[in-house]
């Protein structure tokens, strides 16, 4: 066995050969099944395998199996563009059999001197080679995602239901199949169905030989293992181990994780997962992401915002503000380690003043869930009742935390600024026509806007942003004083006003003076 080119990515593109210690390891992991029943349809297939430092970064190893399994082409790039690098793979493994090395060599070279590009800009480096760098802010889709995409065909949906439970309760987890870029794949495609979260564990998406006794540590793990191992796994002291068998699609778990989920939540992943919709395109990362919004996006609710203090989160408020069946399933998750690095990477976004947008996030602020409109809006609330302390800190500077925070709820209101400014303005003609033509000077003669006109609004539909985006308490509206008689005041030029047109206009003063200090908080947060 013997490695036909191996290359190393830190800095730039790809740097230079990797180190002669790195080399001695890298074998193993390039050929990790049992060479005696090694079938010859390995040969030409794609694999990834994963290499982790004690900082806990990943370093992906591409790999592709050529010259009857006895060699192997590949890859270390801490990128994680599968695609890219597979079909790169490809074009170097076809030059070799050509014995175009002079081609290949020129094509290693150009991208040593290319610069990380940004994600999707178009990259032409040969006129066999060009690709668009990824976008790892999207979600993944199927046909164009391979790792999803064969994860998707070979595992139906109720062993993926099962798998994802397992993973929620960071069970140990082996998956055998025959096919080495099958494994990786399902290993990979798994994994990132826990966006916005990651496994925190032992990850080893195809296991070495010398590492088969990882299968009985007790720790949680997702390890992939390739079925002409398993007879000897088998025979290994394994307990409490969750075992998918990707060859017969089958599943074994000692655990009912998918029955301790909440039923809403499995029943309409369920269904999105099994829609014909889904099959292509991102339906099937969304319907997981779904999942998880409606599971752990509450975890909003639960932080807790002081002036001139850190933000924290209170795992009590997280769980008690759910469902009894939430609960209990939130009671386990605060204990689980992805979820804990979750709270933790979001903690030092906002303290830290950098901030977030994701995926996650904006699917949290569609509401569709039982109950995450009401806590959406409640957290928006926390934000609102430190808006003083915000605004004075966001003028001071001295405290990047609160300032994220008053980005970040700030960039919500504009999203619906313009639809306010039209409201107030209309609420205002409306009130002056009416203060004008729309009562008598008799009273008793007052004529309201018919409820039938498609300009006639409820308060909680036409109240100004800020009061619904908040749902803070508006200010204390204006009262005339109470007149002498219950039917006029008497006014200066001895004209008897109606009680009608004294609240109409005082109404009108309110609503004028309230869209101006709206505005004016508007334009100076711009």
């Amino acid at each position: 066995m013997k490695l036909m080119v191996m290359f190393q990515c830190v800095n730039s593109f790809f740097l230079t050969i990797c180190f002669q210690e790195t080399l001695q390891t890298i074998p193993r992991f390039c050929f990790p099944f049992n060479m005696d029943s090694m079938a010859v349809g390995q040969v030409g297939q794609n694999f990834t395998f994963v290499l982790t430092d004690i900082e806990s970064k990943q370093r992906f190893g591409f790999c592709r199996l050529s010259s009857g399994a006895q060699s192997c082409h590949c890859i270390l790039s801490y990128l994680p563009w599968f695609e890219v690098f597979y079909k790169l793979l490809n074009i170097l493994a076809d030059y070799t059999t050509k014995g175009q090395d002079s081609q290949w060599r020129e094509l290693l070279e150009s991208l040593h001197t290319l610069n990380i590009p940004d994600p999707g800009v178009p990259v032409h480096l040969s006129v066999h080679w060009f690709f668009t760098v990824p976008d790892p802010r999207e979600l993944p889709s199927i046909p164009e995602n391979r790792n999803l995409t064969e994860y998707f065909v070979a595992v139906d949906v109720n062993n993926m239901l099962h798998l994802y439970a397992s993973m929620l309760y960071e069970r140990r987890i082996l998956i055998s199949c025959s096919k080495l870029s099958t494994l990786t794949a399902c290993v990979h495609g798994a994994a990132a169905m826990l966006y916005p979260m990651y496994w925190q564990h032992v990850y080893i998406p195809v296991l070495p030989q010398h590492l088969i006794d990882y299968c009985c540590a007790p720790m949680p793990y997702l390890i992939g293992v390739h079925s002409s191992l398993m007879e000897k796994v088998r025979g290994m002291a394994l307990d409490d181990v969750v075992l998918l068998n990707v060859d017969t699609n089958t599943l074994e778990t000692p655990f009912d994780d998918l029955q301790s989920l909440p039923n809403d939540v499995v029943s309409s992943l369920k269904n999105r997962l099994r829609k014909v919709s889904s099959t292509t395109g991102d339906g099937v990362a969304r319907a997981f992401l779904k999942a998880q919004a409606a599971l752990f996006g509450s975890y909003r609710n639960a932080l807790q915002i002081e002036p001139e203090e850190p933000i924290t989160f209170s795992e009590e408020t997280f769980i008690t503000h759910r469902s009894s069946t939430m609960r209990q399933f939130l009671h386990n998750a605060i204990q689980l380690q992805f979820f804990k690095q979750f709270i933790d990477g979001r903690l030092e976004l906002l303290n830290s003043g950098e901030g977030f947008s994701d995926q996650f996030e904006e699917e949290i602020n569609m509401g569709e869930y039982a109950g995450s409109d009401k806590t959406y809006h409640q957290w928006l609330f926390t934000v609102k009742k430190g808006s003083g302390a915000i605004l004075n800190t966001v003028k001071t500077k001295a405290n990047p935390a609160m300032r994220t925070v008053y980005k970040f709820a700030k960039d919500h209101a504009k999203m619906g600024i313009k639809e306010v400014k039209t409201m107030c303005k209309q609420l205002c003609i409306d009130l002056q026509e009416l203060t004008e033509n729309g009562y008598s000077e008799e009273p008793g003669s007052t004529r309201l806007p018919s409820t039938h006109s498609k300009d006639f609004l409820t308060w909680d539909q036409r109240r100004p942003i800020t009061v619904h985006f908040g749902q803070a308490r508006p200010p204390r509206p204006l009262v005339a004083k109470r007149p002498r008689s219950n039917i006029g005041i008497e006014g200066n030029n001895g004209h008897c006003v109606s009680v009608y047109g004294i609240f109409y206009s005082a109404f009108t003063a309110f609503v004028r003076f309230f869209c101006s200090i709206t505005a004016k908080l508007y334009f100076s947060c711009c």
